[in-house]
């Protein structure tokens, strides 16, 4: 069983100071609102009784407490101005209520063990716990690729990038980091061309602008307009006809001419002839293509004959100049050396047949040192002169025999060493036709039979 008197007495305690507080309070405003004046030294203030000032009894916590006498604050009597008087206290008590002896429970404590299983007591909160902190993404793999943005002021324009054509614009390229070279182009205007260098994982915007030609036309002598630069045409009274790009009335830049003995060139210009890379074509089927400079081939270039041969290599004023070769349409092969059209210099020279030559060169025929291979299998090793064995050679027969002399324009001249098939050796002067000595013998005798003595 609860019990409740210590409460009580708690309760009662608190009622008491809060009655004694409420009486103060109103004294201090009495003496704050009262005019009075100090009583004179004779006047004696009236002491309180003893039982007035005695504090008040302890109250014991009873089931039912008597009531408490409490004395009341002292009223002061109004004076007059001129008769100031003692003030009177009223000793009358106060009366506290007598309690119930069956009290109204404020509040009770109550053990753990009642608090847990009481069902309207509030939901006790759960500590929130902190929010698990967020993943972070796993970082982007490093770009491999860049982006090349092309924009261009004319429509229907042809794009190629390091050669390869990408069509018209508008264009968002992705290419490999790397350096390239962009060109835009339109027929009537001024190509536009630029290099740049693309890195991984950035953007470039290129613009071009493109210039339009200004339309120029030459006929019957006369330049019309007087346009003279710029894209149009050309015609006079011979019969060429040109259509390309003018500077200055001059054939430059790109075009086309048609001659009037049938030939037709296509390519680069400067100053009125043909300039750069082009492509020539005579009337009978010949073709050349490669460089050109100051109208004729020069530098690297291919030309096909009508006959079908076939010239390569460095050209200048028009012939083969340097390293080339030639292929007959009969089949010879020559690689090596050219002036002015003709083989010289080192090279190999290869005959349909098979004979075949390999040394040096003079205006198109052996001269020097070489090696001539014939289509019999004879085998010529020495020296040359305008074609023919000139000077100390070997001459050797395909069964093993062989001439070793000093020849002059393609014979043996003087002292002669014959070897025959079988290994011996004879010597021989041309002064002594059919007489030979062996080795190491003063002793003449017939030469043997060898082929080509």
């Amino acid at each position: 069983m609860v019990d409740f008197r210590p409460l009580l007495f708690i309760n009662a305690l608190a009622l008491m100071l809060l009655v004694t507080a409420g009486f103060a309070s109103v004294r201090d405003e009495l003496r704050l609102t009262e005019t009075f004046k100090p009583p004179a030294p004779e006047q004696t203030v009236a002491s309180e009784s003893p039982a007035a000032m005695e504090p008040p009894e302890t109250v014991e916590p009873t089931t039912a407490m008597a009531p408490v006498a409490v004395e009341p604050a002292p009223v002061i009597a109004e004076q007059a101005p001129a008769e100031p008087r003692q003030p009177v206290f009223d000793n009358t008590p106060f009366t506290v209520p007598a309690m119930s002896e069956n009290p109204t429970v404020l509040a009770v404590a109550e053990p753990p063990s009642a608090m847990a299983t009481r069902t309207d007591a509030p939901p006790v909160q759960e500590k929130k716990q902190a929010p698990e902190k967020a993943q972070e993404p796993p970082p982007e793999p490093p770009a491999t690729t860049g982006t090349l943005v092309l924009r261009s002021n004319v429509v229907g324009d042809q794009v190629t990038v390091n050669g390869k054509d990408y069509g018209a614009t508008r264009l968002d390229l992705e290419l490999e980091p790397g350096r390239y070279d962009v060109t835009i182009s339109k027929p009537g205007f001024k190509p536009w061309s630029q290099t740049v260098a693309l890195e991984a994982g950035n953007e470039m915007t290129l613009v071009g602008i493109l210039e339009a030609y200004t339309t120029v036309n030459y006929y019957n002598g006369t330049w019309v307009g007087g346009v003279r630069t710029g894209d149009g045409t050309y015609q006079n009274a011979d019969g060429l006809r040109y259509e390309g790009h003018f500077i200055k009335g001059e054939f430059d830049g790109q075009g086309t001419a048609w001659y009037p003995d049938g030939s037709r060139y296509e390519g680069g210009w400067s100053g009125g002839k043909r300039d750069g890379e082009g492509v020539w074509r005579s009337a009978d089927g010949a073709r050349y293509t490669g460089e050109f400079k100051d109208d004729q081939f020069s530098g690297k270039g291919t030309l096909t004959r009508a006959n079908g041969d076939i010239l390569m290599g460095h050209w200048e004023q028009g012939q083969l100049n340097g390293q080339g070769s030639l292929t007959t349409a009969d089949g010879m092969l020559y690689v090596g050396g050219f002036r002015n059209g003709e083989f010289h210099g080192t090279g190999a020279l290869t005959y349909p047949d098979g004979h075949h030559y390999e040394g040096e060169f003079s205006n198109g025929a052996f001269h020097g040192t070489g090696t001539e291979v014939f289509a019999d299998s004879k085998k010529y090793e020495g020296q040359y002169i305008e074609g023919k064995f000139h000077g100390k050679g070997l001459l050797m027969n395909p069964n093993g025999s062989s001439i070793e002399a000093t020849f002059r324009h393609g014979e043996p001249y003087g002292q002669v060493q014959l070897t025959t098939a079988a290994g011996e050796i004879f010597t021989a002067r041309t002064t002594e036709p059919g007489v030979c000595y062996r080795e190491k013998s003063y002793r003449a005798t017939e030469c043997p039979k060898l082929e080509s003595w």
